[in-house]
């Protein structure tokens, strides 16, 4: 069909520009001339693109001396076929790579079964490669988000490891020429967000969330130096494309980018609050929030508030708040200052504000002055401020006291959780944080609500968090 294709081809171009029909041509104005020539383009880059796209020979593509996992000894009773997909080989376009850290191969393979995970190949420390012979057709769940598309590789030991085994390095850096080569895998971590290329599992991390903790894992060191012996090309985080753009889960902020991209169109200075409705919110004798207590931000639209969320703003100072807010392009609807003050930061509370991802369409964001959870937990004034607040804000959008049900955007949240099932923050990891889980349970279970520890929440074990509830990952 192709050569049918080919030939037919040959034969119109001929018969428009070849001596055959020249006459076609002179016949033609230039007009009509253009549409042809731009006719012959679009039908090669779209409707015949195929005929020129690089197909890998999938039949001819075997990693050497694999050892098969069902062979390797220690594991072969291990229940691990069970968690793999069937995919489609043409979906593959990336190499995610993974190390084990101290662990040796069967106890790294065995936790990773036991935690519902898996990876396609694993490189020992004497350059032995144990695998799934089927790694073309099978996905592994590794790292949601980008598992379809992946070929995932672990390397035992660490990158500093890595370099004092000589046979290892070698048998992983000709793994992975092979691979990408076999594939037409782009060499270079340069842009994961088309899931083209070869990344580590970090990497992929930031982009696509799905971790358990953020350990370096993969190894930029490692990876820089793979991609150097095998002629590709290594690019540092700041130079990831489009790194500082939204739409990563482990935010990257720049400062210069963001003033220049800050143009507030509420605010303080700027347009009219309306009156205060809340007996918790602070207000001058005319009715409205003091006007230098108020924030300049970017109008974002309404919502109809259904959930609340509390933050504390890392910094122990009101009006330092307040800048730093305003110079991230970001917002809240509220902040409660360390004496027990609360002021409406935006001018009417239905205005959408921009400080928790996933939340903001739906919450009342809440801003706390302090430091950390720790100094919270002293400010008095404060957390009583925050629990009479918390109950007028529920009584008037009947908004439920708990925490549990955080999918549904109906409840009592801390950025905690908002950070742990959507991501999109400069600061995340699988600690606690923000504002710390005693803290909401002190602020719900003393108001009449019901607090739920965090294996409680409502699917949490599931995996389109952005910080999975497991106890391993590769």
């Amino acid at each position: 069909m192709r050569e049918n294709f080919k030939k037919r081809f040959r034969e119109s171009r001929n018969g428009v520009c070849g001596s055959k029909s020249h006459f076609l041509l002179l016949d033609l104005n230039p007009l009509c001339q253009n549409l042809v020539k731009i006719s012959l383009i679009f039908l090669i880059s779209t409707g015949c693109s195929r005929f020129f796209v690089r197909t890998p020979n999938f039949t001819t593509i075997q990693i050497p001396n694999l050892i098969p996992f069902s062979e390797a000894e220690g594991i072969k009773k291990d229940q691990w076929q069970k968690l793999a997909k069937p995919r489609d080989q043409n979906l593959i376009s990336a190499i995610i790579l993974h190390n084990s850290g101290k662990r040796k191969f069967s106890d790294f393979f065995r936790l990773s079964v036991e935690n519902q995970f898996l990876f396609h190949l694993y490189i020992d420390s004497n350059g032995t490669i144990y695998g799934d012979p089927m790694f073309l057709t099978r996905e592994w769940t590794a790292s949601p988000g980008i598992d379809t598309e992946s070929i995932h590789i672990v390397y035992e030991g660490t990158q500093e490891t890595l370099y004092n085994q000589n046979k290892q390095r070698e048998v992983l850096q000709k793994t992975i020429q092979y691979l990408a080569e076999s594939l037409y895998i782009p060499k270079s971590n340069f842009d994961i967000i088309s899931k083209k290329g070869i990344f580590t599992h970090n990497q992929a991390k930031r982009r696509f969330g799905g971790f358990v903790d953020f350990s370096p894992c993969g190894s930029e060191l490692a990876l820089n130096q793979i991609l150097k012996e095998i002629g590709g090309t290594f690019y540092e985080e700041d130079d990831w494309k489009d790194r500082f753009v939204t739409g990563w889960v482990l935010k990257k902020e720049n400062k210069d980018l963001l003033k220049e991209s800050f143009h507030p169109t509420n605010g303080r200075g700027i347009t009219k609050a309306e009156k205060i409705i809340f007996t918790q919110l602070e207000k001058t004798d005319k009715g409205f929030t003091p006007e230098e207590y108020r924030v300049k931000y970017t109008f974002r639209g309404k919502i109809k508030p259904s959930c609340v969320v509390l933050h504390y703003t890392a910094i122990p100072d009101y009006f330092r708040s307040l800048r730093t807010l305003e110079a991230r392009n970001l917002t809240a609807s509220i902040m409660v200052d360390t004496n027990g003050k609360a002021y409406q930061l935006v001018d009417v509370i239905e205005d959408r504000a921009a400080a928790a991802t996933g939340t903001n369409d739906n919450c009342i964001q809440i801003e706390i002055v302090a430091k950390d959870t720790e100094e919270l937990l002293k400010q008095p004034e404060q957390i009583q401020k925050v629990k009479d607040l918390v109950l007028e804000l529920t009584s008037k959008y009947k908004i439920p006291l708990s925490n549990e049900r955080l999918e549904d955007l109906s409840g009592v949240f801390s950025h905690t959780q908002a950070k742990k099932k959507w991501g999109g923050s400069i600061f995340l990891n699988a600690k606690d944080f923000d504002p710390g889980e005693e803290y909401m349970e002190l602020i719900l279970n003393s108001i009449g609500g019901k607090y739920f520890p965090e294996p409680e929440w409502k699917n949490r074990s599931a995996m389109d968090w952005a910080i999975l509830y497991r106890n391993f990952q590769p």
